[in-house]
């Protein structure tokens, strides 16, 4: 705490090792207003050059009128900084200090605004209080001598108080180098706090270092070269362009980087490195956007996101909303948001109402059957080409088309609360309708204007004229124009952004191997993966263990004197004997939250599997970087892919383990179905095409058709297409014809089934492994002796909270699971049927600073069912959990 006069001050002896300009700044508190210092280095003194002309003095009184508020620079008499224009400071005049940027007479102890700016000296801002609020000065740029350096700081002449100071930092300027850092440097500084004092007394540890890091990285990662070619990919795909050319994307890299693109004489960007303009410009105006003979490549365009379609539907058939005149009672609303109630449980897709962080689809998704499969191209959002998610995409357009948005067999949105379902254009049962009125002398020609609309002239005139011909017996012309509207959302081209060419064939949908008499018995795969990552060292936890394994592991997962940690302790565990002598431990704990693998377990019906996860060939710490690109480890994207594929050297490109699975079975003569309870799923692709279900089951296809064989006339509106057709278009079209075939005898089977188990309510899970054990008991009418099931259960990408995230999972898994078994044994299924349990990757067994774990590599998994040798804890559980524990 410096003295009340002029002749105090404080000193340091400095040493540095080089010559050279360094920064030294000071540590202060101080309550009242702004203050300076007088800066000497080695006898010299340090002064800044005021940024302001001086200004004459101009005293209003000590109390002066509000007239005069705010005060100008080098105005007063003033008691606070509010009664300063912006930008100025209430300088608190202890004496004749004297007045920065200031000049002429001024009054005793007068209080004056000034710019914070114009102190010739060094400045030093309030912090809020004298003694607990400290903050370090602007750094000053001095110059130090090799060796020893006197550092003084001192009260000016005139002033009466100062500053508290207790720590001065010097830092090192940085000389001029061509090198460059590989890594974002590290600003933060290791010291904490000195010895003696905690971390709010004094330390290194500042907001501006924190700030200095941050940005480093953000420009490590703006700037890395990776950045443009993703984000360049990953727009084109989002408008339309699924596999873009290399010159495409190349083109749009340059204009990223660049920041300018140029379209005839046109010039867009900020010519910046980064400009979205530019990019954004080099997408739609590139030739490969506009050239209509482009379009002509099959691989040409996409698969339409379902959100899309609906808005497609609703901006050019012009909804708009109608309440009927017709009802009693009071006069109601009549304009409201478009609600499309609970939209993605519907479709599939739902504005701002993402599954998870990596939204609806992935953008290397290879769809399993189509010619898109054996061309290796992408087609993201045939991801959500599933039976549950067309049938109600058609069922809701079809809705809005006939009755309006209404609740109506199946519809878009909630019941209105009035009217009837009656398909005969007075929507009195919505909240809005579709208004637009064809145009076109006749019915080719209106069939001409609603295709421009809808399909962007791309339907072909073989389907024109099968609308047009359909539609025709209607008795008038909106009820036509329905009919038009209804069997145009069906086809390829509003579907898909392809064209198509017709070949005149009729469509087949795939033939399933039959059972031709197999003696087989019934058998079924369940594969249930756990998406995000699970933290599997907490469902599998070290308990009676030799050579301290069970502390290693607590230490590890960050037990420590101040915490707990993440790891689970003995007294939440659930024992279990490991009846291995190969392991660590002559017994492990499951997490307490999921008892029904220790009675498994205990059953002899379950195995653990430790430690286990995909690489391309045994690799350890030092050699794993090494072919890491062919797994990419850590992504869950790719982990997720390749865990699913089982295939890391691309030998069966596209196809997944289970599909394989079900192909070779198949051509075994074993009739072999794939179901996914998930959507699409590339662990099923490659045998037979594979049946995608909801947890809720099916909905009934178009209830009361507008036309008579409306069917099949849908059907004939996607028959055969030439080898040169879009690939987007003939997947959807195969697709819709093999989901007509499979919805009628699926929802017939199911309607016929009765659950002998209560499952618990309002589970994800619980449904999920519930429609499992309905599908099985289809099997016999299917004819299939084989069945693989994919069902999942996702949120376990625990980067924080993973305690509390997973007592909440494991919970509702352990009374999902206890269920499925126990419907298992009531129908006799249980002997018949294997869980094999998977994730895309484990996690860190350290802990981050939010009580969480990040992503790592092997976890633990388990498989069950009746069959299962179990009792075991199969692989290599870890001895050491340190980096490069070649024994785990």
């Amino acid at each position: 705490e410096l003295g009340s006069n002029s002749s105090s001050y404080v000193e340091w002896n400095v040493n540095v090792p080089h010559q050279g300009k360094y920064l030294v700044s000071f540590r202060y508190a101080f309550d009242t207003s702004p203050t300076r210092m007088d800066i000497d280095v080695n006898g010299y003194g340090i002064l800044h050059a005021p940024v302001n002309n001086e200004t004459n003095i101009v005293w209003y009184g000590g109390s002066p009128s509000s007239d005069h508020f705010p005060m100008k620079r080098c105005e007063g008499d003033c008691d606070n900084d509010d009664q300063c224009e912006a930008g100025l400071f209430c300088m608190q005049n202890g004496g004749y200090e004297s007045i920065p940027g200031c000049s002429g007479n001024q009054n005793n102890k007068g209080d004056y605004c000034v710019d914070f700016a114009d102190f010739t000296s060094v400045g030093f801002l309030p912090t809020g209080g004298s003694t607990g609020d400290w903050h370090y000065s602007d750094s000053l740029e001095v110059d130090l001598a090799a060796g020893t350096n006197t550092i003084r700081a001192q009260i000016p002449d005139g002033n009466l108080k100062g500053p508290n100071l207790d720590h001065l930092r010097v830092e090192g300027l940085p000389t001029a180098s061509a090198s460059s850092f590989r890594n974002p440097p590290h600003f933060m500084s290791l010291v904490h706090f000195y010895e003696g004092t905690s971390a709010e007394e004094i330390g290194e540890i500042t907001v501006r270092d924190a700030q200095y890091e941050t940005e480093a990285v953000i420009d490590q990662y703006f700037y890395h070269d990776n950045v443009a070619p993703f984000l360049c990919s990953r727009i084109m795909q989002r408008f339309s362009f699924s596999n873009p050319s290399p010159g495409f994307v190349g083109r749009c890299v340059q204009a990223f980087r660049s920041g300018s693109f140029t379209s005839g004489s046109i010039s867009f960007g900020s010519n910046m490195y980064g400009s979205l303009e530019a990019m954004a410009a080099s997408i739609f105006l590139d030739t490969e956007a506009n050239d209509a003979a482009v379009t002509k490549d099959p691989s040409y365009g996409s698969m339409r996101e379902p959100i899309l379609k609906v808005m497609n539907v609703l901006r050019s058939m012009e909804y708009q909303t109608h309440i009927p005149t017709t009802l009693d009672g009071s006069p109601m609303q009549t304009t409201y948001h478009v609600e499309l109630w609970e939209i993605a449980k519907k479709i599939g897709q739902g504005a701002y109402d993402f599954p998870s962080v990596f939204s609806y689809f992935l953008p290397e998704y290879i769809p399993e059957s189509g010619p898109t499969l054996p061309a290796n191209l992408v087609s993201p959002e045939t991801m959500l080409v599933t039976m549950p998610n067309v049938m109600r995409l058609l069922n809701g357009l079809i809705s809005v088309i006939k009755f309006g948005l209404s609740s109506c067999n199946d519809g878009l949105t909630s019941s209105p609360g009035y009217g009837d379902c009656n398909d005969d254009g007075l929507y009195e049962k919505s909240f809005g309708h579709l208004s637009y009125e064809a145009s076109g002398a006749s019915l080719a020609d209106q069939v001409d204007d609603l295709a421009l609309l809808l399909t962007a002239g791309r339907l072909s005139d073989g389907n024109r004229d099968i609308i047009a011909a359909a539609c025709s017996p209607e008795p008038d012309q909106r009820s036509q124009v329905r009919c038009m509207q209804q069997l145009l959302i069906t086809t390829a081209e509003f579907q898909t952004t392809n064209t198509v060419t017709p070949s005149g064939e009729d469509r087949t949908a795939p033939q399933e191997f039959v059972d031709g008499g197999s003696t087989e018995p019934y058998k079924a795969i369940v594969y249930y993966y756990l998406a995000g990552g699970l933290d599997s060292y907490n469902l599998l936890a070290p308990h009676t263990c030799a050579n301290g394994v069970y502390d290693k592991y607590r230490t590890v997962r960050g037990k420590s004197g101040l915490s707990e940690g993440i790891g689970i302790p003995l007294s939440r565990q659930l024992e279990i004997q490991v009846n291995n002598n190969l392991q660590p431990c002559s017994s492990f704990g499951i997490h307490e939250h999921f008892s029904v693998l220790q009675e498994l377990y205990d059953e002899g019906k379950l195995n653990f599997i430790a430690n286990a996860g995909l690489l391309p060939r045994p690799l350890n710490v030092n050699t794993y970087k090494d072919e890491s690109w062919r797994s990419k480890l850590y992504s869950h994207n790719r982990m997720t892919l390749e865990t699913k594929k089982e295939d890391l050297f691309d030998d069966f490109s596209g196809t997944g383990v289970g599909g394989r699975l079900a192909d070779v079975m198949a051509h075994a003569g074993i009739p072999t179905n794939t179901f996914s309870i998930n959507g699409q799923q590339v662990v099923l692709n490659g045998g037979p095409v594979q049946y995608i279900l909801s947890d809720g089951g099916l909905s009934p296809f178009n209830q009361d058709p507008s036309i008579n064989n409306m069917e099949a006339i849908i059907k004939s509106l996607n028959n055969g297409t030439t080898a040169d057709s879009g690939f987007y278009a003939e997947t959807w079209s195969s697709k819709l014809v093999d989901m007509f075939d499979k919805q009628a005898m699926l929802e017939a089977e199911l309607a016929k089934i009765t659950d002998m188990t209560t499952f618990p309510e309002d589970s994800g899970t619980a449904n999920k492994l519930k429609m499992v054990t309905r599908l099985m008991q289809t099997a016999e009418e299917r004819g299939s002796k084989r069945d693989i099931f994919y069902v999942s259960t996702s949120g376990f990408d625990t980067h924080s909270n993973v305690d509390l995230k997973l007592v909440e999972k494991f919970s509702e898994m352990n009374a999902a699971i206890g269920a499925f078994v126990a419907e298992l044994k009531a129908l006799n299924l249980w002997e018949q049927t294997v869980l094999v349990q998977f994730s895309e990757f484990g996690r860190t067994l350290t802990p981050n600073t939010g009580e969480g774990s990040d992503h790592a590599w092997g976890g633990n998994h388990f498989m069950f069912g009746g069959a299962v040798k179990g009792g075991q804890v199969l692989g290599q559980y870890p001895s050491n959990f340190e980096e490069g524990d070649e024994e785990g």
